[in-house]
């Protein structure tokens, strides 16, 4: 069956969502709690079933990764000629670089304090903080371009699962 890649995200969401209901079940099931003198009883807990649904689950999970994967190395993403792979760390990248700027274009150009014993002391940035406040600002809507782009790339590519 062919789907798209986000098709194939929100399956694996929805199964690891299922592996962590089987896990929690498995932690309310698998101990039995009982009074001196009274005789245990037998819950609806199979281990090997549990463990056998958990790995069931894992494979899956590890498949539709893989394949998504292999997918991000050979879907390019228009119009930045990257492959989805290469584009998702770019967009780490440019966030990073966007809070780095966003850090600068906080300073004040120059600021002045008096010193504790009474001089006049300045403080001037090396670099033009409207600069950095206007490439923060650039950046912002390149990673939003970025962030579409990966999304339509996800959503018009398909994969056989």
């Amino acid at each position: 069956m062919k789907v798209c890649h986000a098709e194939v995200m929100k399956l694996i969401k929805e199964l690891e969502k299922q592996k962590a209901d089987v896990l929690l079940t498995e932690r309310d099931g698998c101990l039995i709690s009982y009074k001196e003198g009274e005789e245990p009883l037998a819950g609806e807990y199979n281990y090997e079933e549990v463990r056998r649904e958990v790995r069931r689950l894992d494979t899956r999970i590890r498949e539709l990764r893989a394949t998504l994967a292999k997918a991000n190395c050979r879907v390019l993403v228009e119009p930045f000629h990257v492959t989805i792979g290469e584009a998702l760390v770019m967009l780490a990248q440019l966030q990073n670089e966007r809070s780095e700027l966003e850090m600068l274009a906080g300073y004040r150009q120059r600021t002045r304090r008096i010193t504790s014993n009474g001089v006049l002391e300045y403080t001037e940035c090396a670099f033009d903080v409207r600069r950095a406040a206007s490439d923060a600002a650039a950046l912002r809507g390149r990673i939003g371009e970025l962030q579409v782009a990966i999304d339509r790339a996800n959503l018009n590519n398909l994969v056989e699962i």
